[in-house]
């Protein structure tokens, strides 16, 4: 699906009508990743927040839930400044002590010939 976009831009551009490029980007910078809450002993003690779960890319302001433990407790996000969470809950990350990585979004300008 990529190689055909691509040529498709290339011919656009070959018959001298090249689309639109945006004057922007928005990117998203990792800043941490988080475990979840755990035990002294290593286990588990809290999940995703049903309000937080498959929010990639959303805003998590402070005071915002992030874990909900297994005795019915919100865990609120501490930071000081909003993020955006991605890999929310993702199987592939739970061996490393992930459950989610905090990112910061910005906006980087595209250059054009």
């Amino acid at each position: 699906m990529l190689v055909h976009e691509i040529l498709d831009y290339i011919e656009r551009l070959n018959l001298g009508k090249p689309l639109a490029t945006p004057s922007s980007l928005t990117v998203y910078q990792s800043i941490s990743s988080v475990d979840y809450p755990r035990n002294p002993s290593g286990e588990l003690q809290a999940m995703i927040h049903p309000q937080l779960q498959f929010k990639d890319y959303a805003p998590l302001h402070p005071g915002d839930p992030m874990f909900l433990t297994f005795t019915g407790e919100t865990i609120i996000y501490r930071g000081e400044d909003t993020v955006f969470p991605m890999f929310i809950n993702e199987a592939a990350y739970y061996e490393k002590g992930i459950a989610m990585t905090l990112t910061k979004r910005e906006q980087m300008g595209i250059a054009t010939a």
